[in-house]
């Protein structure tokens, strides 16, 4: 294999990880729908995504999931506002941008080629649904405390 053949199978393989965080990050957003949350904004963007989601009956306000792509990882991090009752919360938050919640945080890095193959498949769902389960309870669990 000459130079020329290295650079590009390293370009290929480059690309082929640049779009599995497109599908990692696709298919997380239809777990988190799937656990009852509705999109309230959804970015996609050629490293990082943002998600910001509602849930009626959670003790968060949003819950926000915020994903980025180093090399073959992809950097989550989970926060969620809490919700804070009245109505004067309600109207510096709405009206002037003012947050008077607290959040909680937490962060999770999945390596890309254990969830998508090189042909673009999502592999481990049931893995990866346990993941999002498991941080979208503990951020909710800490609402709640």
């Amino acid at each position: 294999m000459g130079l020329f053949d290295k650079v590009m199978d390293f370009i290929r393989k480059q690309m082929v990880t640049a779009e599995k965080d497109n599908v990692l990050v696709t298919a997380i957003n239809y777990i988190v729908q799937d656990f009852g949350w509705t999109p309230k904004k959804i970015k996609f963007g050629a490293d990082e995504h943002e998600m910001e989601y509602v849930k009626p009956d959670s003790p968060l306000k949003e819950l926000e999931i915020e994903a980025k792509r180093v090399g073959s990882k992809l950097y989550l991090e989970f926060e969620g506002e809490l919700k804070r009752g009245g109505f004067l919360h309600e109207l510096l938050d709405e009206f002037f941008d003012i947050e008077l919640g607290k959040e909680v945080k937490y962060h999770l890095v999945l390596n890309l080629h254990e969830f998508v193959t090189d042909d673009l498949k999502l592999r481990n769902e049931d893995k990866l649904r346990e993941i999002i389960a498991d941080y979208i309870d503990k951020i909710e669990e800490k609402a709640r405390g």
